[in-house]
This record gives C-alpha cells, structure tokens and sequence, in this order.
C-alpha cells in the first residue's frame, strides 16, 4: 500500500527535479535566512532547501509611473499659484462656488499624483525576486498574482543589461534564459554580482536536504 505522508510526496517531487548534490554558498553578501511567509499561502521551498536572496527591484521598476507623478505635481503647482494668470490678465479663472477653477484643478492633479505614487510603490512592493540553491523564482501582480520557476537544470544562459545610466547606478536587469523561454529579474541592484552568483550555478542540480523520515531517495537513472 502507497504512504500517503505528505513529507514522503514533498521529498518524492523535489527528488524527481532536483537530485542530491552538495555545494557551499560562496558568498555572505547574498546569504539570507530561509523565508516563509504564510501570507503567501504556499510553501517556497523544498525539505534542505536553502534561500540564497531575496530581493525587490528598485524604484526604478516604475519610471513612469514616477514621471506621471512629479508631472502631476509639477502641474498641481502651477495651477495652485496661478501661475499662467500672471502673466496674461486675459485668461479666465471661473470660480464654482468659493473656489477658483485653477484650485480645484489643482486639487485634481494633486489626486492625481497620489493615485500614480500608490500604483508605482505596488508595483516594485508586489514584484519579489527569490534566488535559492535549487532555482530562481519571480512573484509580481497586484490583483493578480504570478509566480515562475526556473530550476537551474533549465539554466543556459544569465545575461547582464544595462544602459549607461544604469551602470552609474549600479542596477540592471538580469535576462535568465533557458532556450525556450526567457525571465527577467528587473532593475536589481549589485546586478553583477547576482549574474555571478547564477552563472556558477548553470545546470547546477542543487538539492541537498536529508531525505524526510529516514527514507534514502529511489534510485535516478
């Protein structure tokens, strides 16, 4: 009869992608403890599996979304102010109640600016990069939530993009490529560091965790 222990189905799956190997981590810089957030409402990783980083793009991520707030404010201002109405005496300003129309347009673009700030931080808080010793994993979505996994067996190539500015900045964008298919770790900082740490593991198998209950692991062809 089949055990139906859900440890012996974990270690039978991660058996199946990822066979046993041993590998020393060879950098602190990037060494995080091993997260598990029941908010997230699923398990990570793997029985020995061990979290290298996890990190979040930068600000960056969201550059137009930045750009339509500090336009918006930009605009907020002038119209606050009065600004065009300075200069030319022949431009009308109606007033709706108390108010002048420049103020609640004004009022307007300043909503505006709230609204954009609230969808660029979303966006850079709800993508999340995790890097472990058996794969590479990207979570992003506001509303909708998406996950891909890429174990490193798929690994073929790890390409560094960036442009001049990005170098100045120390960011860049990591292209994780597999021969069929592509992701990217957007806008991460010390981006050279984390093509690095991909690239010594391309076609790495990875797990090393002890088999659960004592079990030795079936034999692999």
């Amino acid at each position: 009869m089949r055990s139906e222990n859900p440890d012996d189905k974990k270690f039978l799956l991660s058996n199946r992608i990822l066979p046993e190997i041993a590998w020393d981590v060879r950098s602190k810089l990037f060494y995080r403890p091993l997260r598990m957030d029941a908010a997230d409402g699923q398990t990570m990783s793997y029985a020995g599996e061990q979290t290298l980083l996890v990190t979040r793009p930068t600000r960056l991520i969201a550059l137009r979304w930045w750009s339509a707030m500090v336009l918006a404010l930009i605009l907020a201002g002038v119209l606050f102010v009065q600004l065009p109405w300075r200069f030319s005496s022949t431009l009308g300003n109606p007033t709706l109640g108390s108010l002048p129309a420049s103020t609640i347009l004004a009022a307007l673009f300043l909503f505006l600016a709230l609204i954009t700030f609230l969808v660029a931080e979303l966006k850079r808080k709800t993508t999340r990069y995790v890097i472990t010793d058996n794969k590479i994993i990207r979570e992003d979505g506001i509303l909708n939530k998406n996950t891909v996994m890429i174990p490193y067996t798929q690994l073929e190539r790890v390409d560094l993009k960036q442009t001049f500015g990005q170098r100045i900045l120390r960011i860049g964008t990591i292209v994780v490529d597999t021969g069929d298919d592509t992701m990217n770790l957007d806008m991460i900082s010390r981006p050279a560091q984390v093509q690095e740490l991909l690239s010594s593991r391309l076609g790495r198998r990875g797990w090393s965790g002890p088999p659960p209950g004592g079990q030795q692991p079936p034999a692999t062809r």
